[in-house]
């Protein structure tokens, strides 16, 4: 099994503003399974989970980067 990590950016629905993010995906045979990292919102906090960076953080750095999908290898249906 393999830990892979994706970068890259979308649009805040509220605010329109540009983010990074990270999907991180486990590679089981020839399977990609996505894992998400819960948010938990402490209000405490105001709301806010100061420990989801550091889990981003874990993962990341275990993580190697997703290659991209290579399309020369795909068998067409005729």
């Amino acid at each position: 099994m393999k830990l892979y990590k994706k970068d890259g950016v979308y649009k805040d629905k509220k605010t329109g503003e540009e983010k990074r993010i990270t999907n991180f995906y486990l590679e089981c045979g020839n399977t990609l399974v996505p894992i998400n990292v819960p948010y938990f919102p402490n209000s405490k906090c105001n709301d806010r989970d100061p420990q989801y960076p550091v889990r981003i953080g874990i993962l990341s750095s275990f993580a190697e980067t997703l290659p991209d999908k290579d399309n020369s290898k795909a068998v067409v249906a005729k």
